[in-house]
């Protein structure tokens, strides 16, 4: 009897542990110092197959500043922006999911994926800025939106009650979206709240004291000035469309190529940044060329190229190098081997 007493007891000990267990894993990602301990939007990996391309705008004037005190964002901007590289990583589908529990409370599908580069193309999707997106409510007044999802994508409908990390849809640039991205907005009793600041609102310059990221989101989410978007060889002239598309990414230079062509893509730079591409051959510099930005940029690339000597390429390394600089340091510089045999 007494046997049977320890037996029922060892079986509730197990139950609470796996129910405790089972709690755990559905909160693992939250934060309980943080009001909404958010997740990534989307899945990717944060400087390799998405970055942060702009952030909400802290400055209630007409100029514009981030939280850090820098300039990726615009004037007015609600939210962060989370970009992928191109639309070919468009088409083959990056999942957009909830950064928090909650009920689907509004959508919208149907607006055409369409990247925004005129006034004309940001007048035909006047009203539809958001794009094809999702409302969802949480606790205590607070909201995410989650805009610019890819034409037909959506997974859910209002109503809907969805837990952290389910999809919502994929990555798009429907809307007003000048490069594809998924564009988090949060809100507190419909007030713009800054997800790296929080309620509270922060220092000057720098992250709040309780900011609405979890820890292990927070921890992935560095803040980066400039970042590298791609660098890589072409046997040709690269225009922005080509790298936007995604159609010149992964060439691979041959004793064959008719030219050499080294190019680089970077987002949020600065006025009087200094971009340099170079192409550099077994025997010293092929090409390089050279670029002083008059403004910010959002995004810029730049390439440098030579066409086939007549006695063909010499065997050995070759590399695509590029680099961007700021007051007279590196902020960027990558470089790209290739060995042509």
């Amino acid at each position: 009897m007494m046997e049977n007493r320890w037996y029922r007891a060892g079986l509730a000990l197990c139950a609470i542990a796996v129910v405790v267990g089972a709690i755990w894993y559905f909160f693992r990602d939250s934060d309980p110092a943080s009001e909404m301990g958010l997740s990534l939007p989307l899945e990717c990996e944060i400087g390799s197959n998405c970055f942060i391309q702009q952030y909400v705008d802290v400055d209630p004037g007409p100029t514009k500043q981030d939280y850090a005190c820098g300039s990726a964002t615009y004037d007015g901007h609600k939210g962060t922006d989370f970009r992928v590289r191109t639309l070919a990583d468009v088409a083959r589908g990056i999942p957009v999911v909830a950064s928090a529990a909650g009920q689907i409370t509004g959508l919208r599908d149907g607006t055409q994926d369409r990247l925004v580069k005129t006034k004309a193309d940001r007048a035909a999707v006047q009203n539809k800025e958001c794009g094809n997106g999702v409302v969802i409510t949480h606790e205590d007044g607070w909201q995410t939106q989650y805009c610019h999802l890819r034409k037909g994508s959506l997974t859910v409908k209002e109503g809907d009650v969805v837990a952290r990390g389910d999809r919502l849809g994929l990555v798009g640039y429907s809307g007003n979206a000048s490069f594809p991205h998924v564009h988090l907005s949060v809100r507190k009793d419909g007030k713009t709240i800054d997800p790296f600041r929080g309620a509270e609102g922060g220092p000057a310059c720098g992250a709040g004291s309780a900011p609405l990221w979890s820890t292990q989101t927070l921890a992935k989410l560095e803040y980066q000035a400039s970042q590298l978007l791609h660098i890589g060889f072409s046997e040709g002239p690269v225009k922005i469309g080509d790298v936007e598309r995604g159609t010149v990414q992964g060439f691979m230079p041959a004793m064959s190529s008719r030219a050499l062509v080294a190019w680089g893509w970077a987002i949020n730079l600065r006025k009087n940044d200094q971009i340099i591409t170079t192409l550099v051959s077994p025997r010293g510099e092929l090409a390089r060329n050279t670029a002083t930005l008059d403004r910010n940029k959002a995004q810029y690339m730049l390439f440098a190229g030579k066409k086939r000597p007549a006695r063909g390429w010499p065997a050995g390394n070759y590399h695509a190098v590029f680099t961007v600089i700021r007051n007279g340091k590196a902020v960027i510089k990558s470089d790209l081997p290739v060995d042509l045999r």
